[in-house]
């Protein structure tokens, strides 16, 4: 029984460390992305405009996940309409993913990041158009 119970410890901190290793140094939601880096900082209610589809970004800069993936997961109204799968190159990575809103989906938007099985992030912002 010793022998399980220090198994089982080493186990469980095997897989905790890995996840504890992994954080999101920064996120935003933005408009573009230039050189890697998000142009502005849209919260609360992002404004669409009237004849023009409305393109957002959700910038990620991650450490600890070197060769691994992470997910950004777009949802609306509570119901997934893209998930991006992004791969991560270095152990200080900027990635991002892109989502465009149409008129009709206005409302209450998240973009979550997920690594594997464990949610990172979530970021809540509501889009809205003119009448």
């Amino acid at each position: 029984m010793k022998k399980f119970t220090q198994l089982l410890i080493i186990l469980l901190f095997g897989i905790f460390s890995q996840f504890s290793s992994a954080q999101v140094e920064r996120s935003q939601l933005t408009s573009n992305i230039i050189n890697k880096e998000p142009t502005d900082n849209l919260e609360g209610i992002v404004q669409g405009q009237d004849n023009e589809m409305k393109r957002l970004y959700f910038f990620t800069q991650i450490t600890g996940l070197e060769n691994k993936q992470i997910i950004h997961r777009w949802l609306y109204e509570g119901k997934e309409k893209a998930a991006v799968i992004l791969k991560i190159g270095g152990d200080h990575w900027r990635t991002y993913s892109s989502k465009r809103v149409p008129r009709y989906w206005q409302g209450k938007w998240q973009v979550q990041v997920w690594q594997g099985d464990l949610l990172l992030i979530s970021h809540h912002f509501e889009m809205s158009y003119p009448d």
